[in-house]
Formats: structure tokens, sequence, C-alpha cells
């Protein structure tokens, strides 16, 4: 079973199905670590986007949430994700006014747009959310 597991609310209205994470981008990787424990695979780069993590609040991962033996590949990719967050300054959804939060989430789910329409995580008749006015300082 696809799943999105992400700390982005808006686009969690958009997913047919989806975990919230209500926490930092950090807390995300954290969470589909454990599930990779317990044998699903993660479908979608924990890094994607290529976005300094003191710059990306919201993450977002789709992973096959099965159960079974570990896959090491997506072992080593949230393992060397989770290293490369534990070392930065991370900012959270929580510490940014509306508008720049709004912008952040609208990356994160332009980010994810191609991913989720491979995997048709998509709701029917949804569109992902409308550009806000992009007001990343």
């Amino acid at each position: 079973m696809f799943t999105l597991i992400t700390n982005n609310k808006d686009l969690l209205d958009y997913v047919s199905s989806g975990e919230f994470i209500n926490g930092s981008s950090l807390d995300v990787l954290v969470c589909v670590r454990s599930l990779v424990h317990f044998g699903s695979k993660i479908l979608t780069h924990p890094l994607c986007g290529n976005l300094r993590p003191n710059h990306q609040p919201f993450r977002s991962i789709i992973i096959d949430k099965t159960s079974g033996l570990v896959d090491l590949e997506s072992l080593t990719l949230i393992e060397e994700a989770v290293h490369v967050y534990e070392s930065c300054k991370l900012i959270t959804p929580q510490e940014l006014d509306e508008a720049t939060c709004s912008d952040y989430a609208y990356i994160d789910s332009q980010l994810m747009r191609e991913s989720l329409e491979q995997y048709r995580l998509i709701n029917k008749n949804s569109d992902l959310t409308p550009a806000p006015l992009l007001l990343i300082k």
C-alpha cells in the first residue's frame, strides 16, 4: 500500500493515503526510518528537491507500507538523510508566519506532484494547491 508520510497538512487534502506527522522535517524522516525498520520501502528520495534542510520546513516521502524484510537500500537512504538533517539547524512550520509557511508548503507540494501522480495517490478531481504569493525570504 503506497502512503505519503508528511508534515505538510496542505498536501494531505489531495492524497488518498497519507499520514500526518505533527513536527519538523526531521520528525518525518525519523518516522519513515521506523517504518523502514518494519519492512516499508522508500519510493521517493528523502532528500528530494536538493534543498538545504534549513530551507525546507516540510518533508514528504512516499513509501510502500508493507511489512517484511528490511529493504537495505531504503535503510541506507533514510539513515543518510537523518544524518544530514541532524547536522543542521532546522526551521519548523510552527516558527513561520502564515504566508511564508504557505510558500514552503507549496514548494513541497510541487516537488511531490509527479511522484504522487506516478503512484496514483492524488485524489480524483483534485488539483494540488494553487500558487501562493511566494514570499520566501
